[in-house]
């Protein structure tokens, strides 16, 4: 495991910048803590990282659903470093405060990637830039990581998100 002191120090000025500000939003988290993190698995771990890239599925295409899947991720990932292609590993939902608030949006976005990319799972991050929960749809069926991940500990967000890299490379 690595450390990523350099990491560490940066999210630590940019979290205390943002308990100061007046504009603590979700774009705010995810510009200043989420993004950084995310660039620092990706460089890592050979990752493509894709900001608000969009998605839509023809609503033929989930008719049990009442609305249709469309807008767009705050991030996905994938293990294509240039394209927006499958397999998109995971989606990323930022929130201001409360994880559960993001976890409708992360799953139906979860459920949209499975239905677009045409994959059997991928994992889903709900994160508020300080917590980050691991999700897992596979085959249709939702599981939750018990464990949360602070950014107290950058290493074991940035190896959390190698370990899900490295289940799609096998």
């Amino acid at each position: 495991m690595t450390a990523y002191p350099d990491l560490q120090v940066a999210v630590k000025k940019m979290k205390s910048r943002i308990s100061l500000s007046k504009s603590d939003n979700e774009a705010t988290r995810g510009s200043l803590l989420v993004s950084h993190i995310l660039w620092e698995a990706s460089d890592t771990y050979n990752l493509g990282i894709f900001f608000e890239p969009p998605v839509d599925i023809n609503p033929e295409e989930t008719p049990g659903l009442p609305h249709p899947l469309n807008g767009k991720y705050d991030c996905a990932l994938s293990l294509d470093e240039i394209d927006f292609i499958s397999p998109i590993i995971s989606v990323v939902e930022v929130k201001k405060s409360s994880l559960s608030d993001g976890l409708g949006q992360c799953v139906a976005e979860m459920y949209a990637t499975l239905k677009k990319f045409q994959q059997d799972q991928v994992y889903g991050i709900i994160t508020d830039g300080e917590v980050w929960s691991f999700l897992l749809l596979e085959n249709l069926t939702l599981s939750v990581n018990g464990n949360n991940y602070y950014i107290s500990d950058v290493a074991d967000i940035v190896d959390r998100i190698g370990y899900i890299a490295e289940k799609f490379k096998k």
